[in-house]
């Protein structure tokens, strides 16, 4: 069985596992600044007009300045501590409901590893980036593009684990670009001059829709990426505000029988990283709880895998999600993998390359810790 807790859902989304008496979520950092690429006003959306170019030294500056706003709500954090008890009190940024991570701390699994973990809500990838660098946390919750480009910035940063991976043939897709259920729109090929919801702009959906269109012979820039919340994609969809919404099928709520789904752009592409977890090089190289951190992530994965642990699993998912878990148990998952693979990473700043965000792959091997490797 594969679970997924999608780091591209909204940083909104509650956590309710207020039961398990090691879990603590600090308050929300600051929101980022409007991603540079992202102009115009629709409806309250931001719109990336037929682009898709990331300037990474605006990006590097967002960041920068992210670190600053996190430092200022958050207070900073003084890093890995040990505790009387002999554990090691380190701090996560989460964007609400994983389930490793309600999984890992509700069966004592980081505990066993000697890790007091403390959650530390951020508002997406490059405020967990920030979170990192300001030191307002020690482990950043990244999707694997997004990571790519802080370490190609010049961040002092290193890959610890893997998390999360996209659901590949014969897997169900987990993912969809969906349109509505009676919508004219069939192919990639009609989407040429429409307008496709995503989470964030140059984010992790528009990367890999983008790369979709590509692979169907439809130039990404002919499309007009829009950004918006999840919450917000299907029913700007059913009301016409855009064409279709790049999302997992975990985040259609009650309206599957309202959509359906052109084709899992996931699915098209070789193995993603839609998840990973990165730290500060100097917090690395201050002791084994990096590595720690690694082991229990990847005990975690194991335990979800096990089928007898499914419906366990499903429950806690539900408690934090407040979805029944019948519901939960019946969507398909993306898969836990907490072993990273670096030619897979490769292959992503590859697609990096090839959509103009990066003018060349850069080396990856010092990104990733030996620890991680797979």
């Amino acid at each position: 069985m594969q679970f997924a807790s999608d780091p591209r859902r909204s940083s909104q989304a509650a956590v309710s596992v207020a039961a398990e008496p090691s879990l603590r979520i600090h308050r929300t950092p600051p929101p980022l600044p409007p991603p540079a690429s992202a102009a115009g006003d629709v409806g309250g959306t931001r719109e990336a007009h037929r682009s898709i170019t990331m300037n990474t030294r605006r990006t590097g500056a967002m960041v920068a300045l992210a670190a600053l706003l996190f430092t200022s709500a958050c207070g900073g954090a003084e890093g890995a501590a040990d505790n009387a008890d002999g554990t090691t009190k380190v701090s996560v940024t989460t964007f609400g409901c994983e389930i490793w991570n309600t999984w890992a701390i509700g069966k004592g699994v980081y505990g066993k590893h000697r890790l007091d973990v403390e959650l530390v809500r951020s508002g997406g990838g490059s405020a967990a980036v920030a979170a990192v660098l300001s030191g307002a946390a020690d482990f950043g919750y990244v999707n694997g593009y997004t990571a790519i480009n802080a370490y190609n910035t010049g961040f002092p940063i290193q890959m610890v684990s893997g998390v999360n991976v996209n659901a590949l043939p014969p897997a169900k897709p987990a993912q969809g670009v969906f349109v509505g259920k009676d919508s004219p729109i069939k192919t990639a090929a009609d989407l040429a001059g429409k307008k496709i919801a995503v989470n964030e702009i140059n984010g992790i959906n528009q990367i890999v829709t983008a790369s979709w269109l590509k692979a169907n012979g439809v130039a990404p820039d002919s499309v007009s990426f829009v950004a918006l919340p999840f919450a917000e994609q299907v029913p700007a969809v059913l009301s016409g505000r855009v064409d279709a919404a790049q999302l997992g099928y975990s985040l259609l709520g009650n309206n599957n029988d309202n959509v359906r789904s052109l084709a899992d752009p996931f699915a098209s592409s070789d193995k993603i990283y839609i998840a990973t977890y990165i730290a500060a090089k100097s917090f690395v190289g201050k002791g084994d709880a990096a590595k720690r951190f690694h082991e229990a992530i990847t005990e975690t994965a194991q335990q979800l895998s096990d089928p007898a642990n499914t419906d366990e699993a499903f429950r806690l998912l539900s408690e934090c999600q407040k979805v029944p878990a019948e519901t939960l148990a019946a969507q398909p998952q993306n898969a836990l993998e907490a072993a990273v693979d670096v030619a897979a990473l490769d292959r992503m700043a590859q697609q990096m390359v090839d959509l103009k965000m990066l003018q060349k792959k850069p080396d990856l091997g010092p990104f990733v810790t030996d620890f991680a490797r797979s």
